[in-house]
C-alpha cells in the first residue's frame, strides 16, 4: 500500500497543476484526494465515484480510481478513460502500458511505449521497458535496436552490456555472445562481466580460468556475492574446505540473495550427513549466517528450527517453530511442524494444546484432530481421545484413510476401556474400508483370541477367523515381530506348537527378545513341547525386562 501511495504521489505532483478542467479542483475532488492519501480506500473510492458523476471529463479521477480497483480489467478500463480524457499525459499512458504488460498484451503495450519514446526521447526507462517486451515476445532485432538507442543516450554500462549479452546468447549465437562479453570486460574490467565469464569457464570444465575471473571480480568489487559463490563451488569440488567455507559465508550472509535460493542450497548441504558430521561447527556457522540474513523468512526459519532439532537443541527448535507458525498462522505446514516437534519431544500436553490452537486456525482439520486424539491417548485421557476420533469420523469421507485410522484407533481405545463389543464394531468398519489393513487385523485377531485356554480341543469359528486374519499380516510383513507373535500365539492355542515355535524363533531375530510378552509366549510354547530348560531361559529374560 505504501508503495502504491508513494508512486501515486509522484504521479500526482507530475500533473497536479494541469490535470484537466477547473472543475478538477472542486471541493469534492479535493476531499477525494484527501481520503486517497490518507489511505482510506473505501472512502476515496466512494468520493471518486461522486467526482466522476459530477464531472465525467475529470481524467485524474479515473486515474486514481484505477489504482484502487483490484480487478485488472476494471483497473485497465479506468486507465483507458484517463488516457481518453488526456491523451498527452505521460503517466496515464505509462501506467496503461504496464497494466497491459501485466495482462500479457505486449503488442499494444509496445505501441504505447514507442509513441511515448517518440515524444520523450530522453527517457531511457521507456527503452528499458521496450527491450523487456521485445525479448518477451522474441523480437530480438527490435530489442537490440532499442538497446542501441539506450547506449546512445546513457552510454554502455553493466546493465546494457549484460542485456546485450543475454539477447545475443538467446539468439543461439553463443560464440558471438562470449566474444562480446570478453571485449566488454577487457574494456571495462567489470566485476559483473568477470563473474559471468567465470561461470562460463566453470561450466566448460576450466576451473583455473574460472577462479581467475572470480578473483578479478572480487578485486573490483569485494562484495560480489556471485563471485564468492563460484569460488566456493570450485574449492568444494577440490576438497579444499577451508577455502570453501571462507567463500560460502558471504553468499549466506547476503540479504540481497533470495531467501529461497539460500534455503534450497542449505537443504542440499544438509542432505549429505557425512559432510555435516565432518564439519559440524562450520555447518552451524552456515546455519547461523542463513538465519541472520533473513530472520523473518518462513522457509529459513523452518529449516533453521529443523536443524536445531536434529542437533539436539529441542527447546530452541520448538520456540523458533512456534514463532514461525504464529507469524504465518495461515501456513498449515508450519503449524504442523510446530505441533509435531512437541509431539516427538514427548511433551504431549503441549502438543495437544498446540493442536487445539491449530484447529482454531484450521477448523475441522482432520490431521490436527487426529494428532490431538493421539496426544490425549498418550496422556491417558481416553474419553477425550475417543471424542476427537468420533468427531473425525463425522467429518471424514466414509472410505477415506482418515476414516480407516479413526475406526482403528476407536477399536483400540474401546478395547482398553473394556468395551469389546464396540471395539470389534469399529474394527469391522475399518476392515470394510481396507480388508488387508495389517494393524487392525493383528489387533483384532489377538483380542479375539483372548480368554481361550491352550490348547483348545477344537477351534471354533471365532478362533479360526482370528488365525486367518493374523496369517494375512505375516504374509504382508513376514519380519514384523509383533505380527509373528500374534500368529504364533494363536497357532499355540489351536495346538500347532511346532509351527508356533518356528514363527517365534523368527520373531526373536527381529526384535522379539526386547518384548517380555513375546518372551513369555515363546516360553509357554517351549514348555508345551517339553523343552523346559530352554523355556526357563526365556522366562528369566522376560522377568529381567520387567514386563
Amino acid at each position: 500500500m505504501k508503495k502504491r501511495i508513494a508512486f501515486a504521489l509522484i504521479a500526482a505532483l507530475a500533473f497536479w497543476g494541469s490535470a484537466t478542467s477547473a472543475s478538477a479542483q472542486t471541493d469534492t475532488y479535493l476531499e477525494a484526494l484527501h481520503l486517497y492519501f490518507s489511505d482510506d480506500v473505501k472512502g476515496a473510492f466512494n468520493q471518486l465515484r461522486k467526482v466522476i458523476a459530477e464531472d465525467p471529463e475529470n481524467d485524474a479521477a479515473y486515474y486514481y480510481m484505477s489504482t484502487l480497483l483490484r480487478d485488472p480489467a476494471a483497473s485497465e478500463e479506468m486507465l483507458r478513460k484517463a488516457v481518453e480524457k488526456d491523451p498527452e499525459n505521460f503517466w496515464y499512458n505509462y501506467q496503461l502500458a504496464h497494466k497491459l504488460i501485466e495482462s500479457a498484451n505486449y503488442q499494444e503495450a509496445a505501441e504505447i511505449l514507442e509513441n511515448l519514446f517518440a515524444k520523450h526521447p530522453k527517457k531511457s526507462i521507456l527503452l528499458s521497458d521496450l527491450i523487456a517486451i521485445y525479448m518477451q515476445s522474441g523480437n530480438y532485432e527490435k530489442a537490440l535496436a532499442a538497446l542501441d538507442k539506450v547506449e546512445n543516450l546513457v552510454g554502455r554500462n553493466d546493465v546494457s552490456a549484460m542485456t546485450r549479452f543475454e539477447i545475443i546468447a538467446t539468439q543461439g549465437r553463443s560464440d558471438d555472445a562470449y566474444n562480446y562479453l570478453l571485449d566488454y570486460y577487457n574494456e571495462s574490467k567489470s566485476s559483473e562481466a568477470a563473474c559471468v565469464l567465470g561461470q562460463i569457464a566453470d561450466r566448460n570444465f576450466r576451473p583455473d580460468e574460472a577462479l581467475q575471473y572470480y578473483e578479478a571480480a572480487l578485486e573490483t568489487n569485494p562484495d560480489n556475492t556471485q563471485a564468492h559463490y563460484g569460488i566456493a563451488h570450485i574449492y568444494r569440488n577440490r576438497g579444499q574446505y577451508d577455502l570453501y567455507f571462507e567463500n560460502i559465508y558471504p553468499f549466506l550472509n547476503d540479504p540481497m540473495v533470495l531467501p529461497r535460493a539460500k534455503s534450497d542450497y542449505m537443504q542440499e548441504v544438509l542432505q549429505i550427513p557425512q559432510f555435516v558430521q565432518a564439519f559440524t561447527p562450520q555447518v552451524d556457522t552456515m546455519m547461523s549466517a542463513l538465519f541472520a540474513s533473513s530472520p523473518a523468512d518462513s522457509t529459513i526459519c523452518n529449516i533453521t528450527s529443523t536443524y536445531m532439532w536434529q542437533r539436539g537443541q529441542v527447546d530452541d527448535a520448538i520456540a523458533l517453530a512456534k514463532s514461525n507458525a504464529d507469524n504465518y498462522p495461515q501456513s498449515w505446514q508450519l503449524n504442523m511442524n510446530h505441533a509435531m516437534m512437541q509431539y516427538y519431544s514427548e511433551d504431549y500436553e503441549a502438543a495437544a494444546n498446540t493442536a487445539t490452537v491449530c484447529l482454531q486456525r484450521f477448523p475441522n482439520d482432520l490431521s490436527f484432530l487426529e494428532l490431538r486424539g493421539i496426544c490425549y491417548w498418550q496422556l491417558g485421557l481416553l474419553d477425550n481421545a475417543a471424542a476427537d476420533y468420533t468427531a473425525g469420523l463425522a467429518l471424514a469421507p466414509k472410505d477415506s484413510i482418515y476414516a480407516l485410522h479413526f475406526h482403528a484407533s476407536l477399536g483400540d481405545l474401546y478395547h482398553l476401556k473394556g468395551d469389546r463389543k464396540t471395539a470389534f464394531k469399529h474394527y469391522d468398519q475399518a476392515l470394510k474400508i481396507n480388508s488387508s489393513y495389517a494393524v487392525v487385523l493383528n489387533n483384532y485377531a489377538y483380542y479375539l483370541s483372548e480368554g481361550y485356554p491352550a490348547p483348545v480341543k477344537k477351534a471354533d469359528k471365532t478362533l479360526k477367523r482370528a488365525l486367518q486374519m493374523s496369517r494375512i499380516t505375516i504374509e504382508q510383513e513376514p519380519d514384523n515381530s509383533t505380527y509373528l507373535d500374534t500368529y504364533a500365539w494363536i497357532l499355540h492355542l489351536v495346538g500347532q506348537d511346532l509351527e508356533a515355535k518356528a514363527h517365534f524363533k523368527h520373531a526373536m531375530l527381529y526384535g522379539g527378545k526386547e518384548s517380555g510378552v513375546m518372551l513369555r509366549h515363546y516360553a509357554t510354547v517351549l514348555e508345551a513341547l517339553g523343552e523346559k530348560d530352554l523355556a526357563s531361559v526365556y522366562r528369566k529374560q522376560a522377568e529381567r525386562l520387567g514386563e
